[in-house]
C-alpha cells in the first residue's frame, strides 16, 4: 500500500510537485557525515514522522479509484471526503494522487471542522503526465484539526485518477 511509505514518499517527490504553487517545504532529517556530526550540536534533533491513512467516508477504503465525470443537469462526482479520526492531532497532511491519464487536472483541499464551517488548504492546477503519482503536502492555515477532508479533483471528462491521503505526526526525539 503506498501509504505505509508516504513520509519517505514525501521527501522523495518533493521534486515532482507540479501541482503546487505554495507547496509546504518537507524537511528531511540530517544524515550522518562529518559535516552532520560538526553541526549535530547546534541543529535541533531530526523529528521522527509517523503518517497514517486516512479512510474515505462511503467507502472506508484508504484508497479510491475514480473517474471525473462532468455532468450538466446533476452534480459532478468531483468530490472525495477523508474521515479524521478525533483521537489524533495531526501536524500536517498528504494528498498522493496518481493520473491515469495525461491531461490537465485540478485539485482543491478544504478541511471541514468539527465545530462547522471549513477552511482552505489547497488550490492547484497542473498538465500531468499518466502513471505518475504527485504528493501534495497541505496543513490547517489556522492550526485547527479538521474532522474531514474534502478533495476535489477535476479535469477533462472520463480521465481516471488514484487517490488517497494520509495525515502525519512530527514527533522531536525525548532527549536521554
Amino acid at each position: 500500500m503506498r501509504i505505509q511509505n508516504t513520509c519517505a514518499a514525501v521527501a522523495g517527490v518533493v521534486a515532482s510537485l507540479a501541482f503546487l504553487p505554495g507547496a509546504l517545504a518537507v524537511n528531511v532529517p540530517v544524515t550522518e557525515g562529518s559535516e552532520a556530526n560538526l553541526t549535530a550540536q547546534t541543529r535541533p534533533a531530526p523529528a521522527m514522522e509517523s503518517c497514517m491513512a486516512l479512510q474515505e467516508v462511503t467507502t472506508g477504503q484508504n484508497e479510491v479509484r475514480k473517474r471525473i465525470e462532468n455532468r450538466v443537469v446533476t452534480r459532478n462526482n468531483w468530490h472525495t471526503d477523508w474521515l479524521v479520526p478525533n483521537n489524533r492531532q495531526f501536524s500536517y497532511f498528504v494528498a498522493i494522487i496518481t493520473a491515469e491519464n495525461t491531461g490537465p487536472y485540478q485539485m482543491d483541499i478544504h478541511l471541514r471542522l468539527p465545530q462547522g464551517g471549513s477552511e482552505p488548504a489547497f488550490t492547484g492546477r497542473a498538465d500531468v503526465t499518466a502513471g505518475t503519482s504527485y504528493v501534495i503536502p497541505f496543513q490547517s492555515p489556522t492550526g485547527r484539526q479538521p474532522s474531514v477532508i474534502n478533495t476535489r479533483v477535476g479535469g477533462v471528462n472520463g480521465n481516471f485518477y488514484t487517490l488517497s491521503v494520509a495525515g502525519c505526526e512530527t514527533m522531536r526525539p525525548t532527549p536521554r
